[in-house]
């Protein structure tokens, strides 16, 4: 069978989808907001929470970005473990940097709950997962970091692991709760729509060319504003901001068929896990709340590819189809739907945010690899517009050092910049 291309959550709307209108005339705000992805919604709530006007300008619809493609995991675990952040930041700032990224999981929980938000909300623990015995050492030294934080952590060893995770490939993992799944698009849409009853100003199909101080222009219209904040992830280098220290890397994502209860049994025994290993390029998966088994993955070939894929290669698919068969031969797994997607990176895989230096009225944030950064960001930088707060500055300079520099950079090309760059800080430990 031959899957759809189409996004598995664009799909799965709950109610007809109405487009905002598009920005059609020049005006004037206090605060615009550039992107109506995680981080933008958050960073225009967080604003308006605090009664300044917000407009926000969308270039398509909210959430069909990489928010909405994304694989709707809300977990803090995303490119960098909690071990990673103790090795390169120390135990201290390991832990602020972890307790700012659960601050996002928390904020989406919390706009889920209190205003009934449709977005197939599934509570699902995390489980990092080892596939080999070098892979286990990764995983000890996860649960060994968030003992010594002071968090709950399971640890299971090759043996003991099958009691969660019906497979034979597995060499041990760590396990915490706290985490959940979302379709991240219904959850955009809903946000979008909650914001606007509160009295933010929302165009969508409202395509941002040009920025300057204190005034962005979007569809021939200028918008001009006390402060701007842009929340684009990679495509800030379009708009010529951070045009060497921004990339991407390209994952895939599939949906199976649905799974009967019996079939879910047979790959999680106890309970439904989001489940990700210990890989460079690293294979995940988590269930929807209609059985689907949810599959992510790349490879070297295409994760630092220049260009996004116009359509999934059939490599991948293959891939993907083997990664199942292998892990789970007992269970039966067909796959419906796979598409590709970006999330924009920096070269050490923490994010990018700051007050731009030449131009002070404008704000940034990239890089935010995974949904709750994305969340935690948007409030972020609304608080530092309107509190000044500067606490995470020095980690999300834009301007830090990188394993990488500019001279070696120019050299071997972006692609290969960062793709060593990443191999630095998550293959060296």
């Amino acid at each position: 069978m031959t899957p759809s291309q189409r996004v598995y959550w664009f799909e799965q709307r709950a109610r007809p989808t109405r487009e905002l209108p598009p920005l059609n005339s020049d005006t004037k705000a206090e605060i615009v907001v550039v992107g109506g992805g995680v981080a933008g919604l958050a960073c225009a709530q967080a604003l308006s929470e605090q009664g300044r006007k917000v407009l926000l300008l969308e270039r398509d619809a909210c959430g069909s970005g990489a928010s909405g493609r994304s694989s709707g995991f809300i977990t803090p675990d995303s490119e960098m473990e909690l071990s990673d952040l103790v090795r390169h930041r120390g135990l201290e700032r390991a832990k602020q940097l972890w307790e700012f990224v659960v601050s996002g999981v928390d904020d989406i929980r919390a706009n889920i709950e209190r205003h009934g938000i449709d977005c197939d909300f599934q509570v699902q623990d995390s489980l990092f997962l080892a596939n080999s015995p070098k892979g286990a050492s990764i995983v000890n030294r996860e649960h060994d970091a968030r003992m010594n934080v002071g968090y709950d952590s399971t640890l299971y060893d090759a043996r003991t692991i099958r009691s969660v995770l019906n497979s034979k490939e597995c060499c041990g993992g760590v396990r915490y709760a706290g985490t959940f799944g979302i379709n991240a698009y219904r959850y955009c849409e809903a946000m979008r729509d909650i914001l606007r009853e509160s009295g933010v100003t929302i165009h969508e199909r409202s395509c941002v060319t040009e920025i300057g101080e204190g005034r962005v222009k979007a569809n021939g219209f200028t918008v001009r504003a006390d402060a701007v904040v842009i929340c684009v992830d990679r495509f800030l280098p379009e708009l010529g901001l951070l045009p060497n220290e921004v990339y991407h890397v390209q994952t895939f994502l599939a949906a199976s068929a649905p799974l009967t209860d019996s079939q879910v049994s047979t790959i999680f025994p106890e309970s439904r896990l989001m489940v990700w290993d210990s890989d460079l390029i690293y294979e995940y998966f988590r269930l929807t709340g209609d059985n689907r088994l949810l599959l992510g993955g790349s490879s070297i070939l295409y994760a630092y590819a220049r260009k996004e894929s116009k359509a999934a290669p059939p490599q991948i698919l293959r891939k993907m189809r083997a990664f199942v068969r292998r892990k789970f031969p007992h269970t039966p797994v067909e796959i419906e739907y796979f598409w590709p997607g970006l999330i924009g990176v920096s070269k050490d895989l923490l994010p990018l945010a700051a007050q731009d230096v030449q131009r002070p009225t404008i704000s940034l944030v990239s890089g935010a690899t995974g949904l709750p950064w994305a969340a935690a960001l948007g409030r972020y930088m609304a608080e530092k517009i309107v509190s000044r707060r500067s606490d995470f500055d020095d980690e999300f300079d834009p301007h830090r050092r990188f394993a990488v520099g500019p001279s070696l950079q120019r050299f071997i090309g972006k692609p290969n910049a960062f793709a060593l760059s990443h191999g630095v800080v998550k293959l060296l430990r």
